[in-house]
């Protein structure tokens, strides 16, 4: 069990017993004393250790649970970094990167700033450190892993760290990010690439024609993207057929 989870779970726990026993005792004292005179026949002793365990049921979780959690706070420089966008590459995009970097190491699970250090890394050309960027955006259960826009990414990242190419891992995480949006321009686009590097036209063709059915006659994407589909079914009509696992 996540020991932070385990703490609130317990402060919870205890905080509700401390509420019972006071109301319990409240009830007691206003039986014995009925009337208006009731409540300040209250026990103070049991107030007073009421309050104690509160205090330190929330002491012990601030001190061996993460606090930050219950907090919106803790996310807040790599949201407004999103809302803002890259830097172009220069003095500006390496001290967002340094900030990024000690943000980091306080919150170093944080998805929305991995994210944007991998955007930074792949601006820059370390492919590498992206890839592992990306892997712990990706690792958690935050809204990230569910953008099919961040999965793309990842495997652009991972294709330019093996050489430069789609084929493999690339390939199965941009099957990924269609199974979480099938209408994905990018992850249409360059799954039909993976497929054309692997040889697999008939599935170029098929990504690439509902990539088409996307994009307005006219466009300065129309067009090329016709020509690659052509291209693509005058190599399937000699090829052999590509074998399935």
């Amino acid at each position: 069990m996540n020991p932070q989870l385990a703490f609130y779970g317990l402060a919870s726990a205890l905080s509700a017993l401390v509420l019972w026993v006071l109301w319990r005792s409240l009830r007691r004292s206003a039986a014995s004393q009925p009337g208006a005179g009731a409540t300040p026949g209250f026990p103070r002793w049991t107030a007073a250790v009421g309050v104690g365990l509160l205090v330190l049921v929330f002491g012990l979780y601030g001190l061996r649970g993460n606090p930050d959690a219950l907090s919106g706070d803790r996310v807040a420089l790599s949201e407004q970094l999103l809302e803002q966008g890259l830097p172009p590459p220069g003095e500006a995009a390496e001290a967002l990167y340094q900030t990024l970097q000690a943000h980091l190491k306080k919150q170093p699970g944080d998805p929305r700033a991995l994210v944007l250090k991998a955007r930074l890394d792949m601006q820059a050309e370390r492919f590498a450190p992206a890839v592992v960027a990306f892997q712990g955006a990706l690792a958690g259960r935050s809204k990230v892993v569910n953008d099919a826009g961040v999965w793309v990414e990842y495997a652009e990242a991972v294709g330019m760290a093996q050489g430069r190419t789609l084929a493999g891992e690339p390939q199965r995480l941009l099957l990924k990010a269609l199974e979480l949006d099938g209408r994905h321009p990018q992850a249409l686009d360059l799954a039909g690439s993976a497929a054309w590097e692997t040889g697999d036209y008939a599935s170029a063709v098929a990504y690439w024609k509902r990539l088409l059915l996307l994009l307005p006659p006219g466009s300065p994407r129309h067009a090329p993207l016709q020509s690659a589909i052509e291209r693509a079914e005058k190599r399937l009509r000699f090829a052999l057929p590509v074998p399935r696992p």
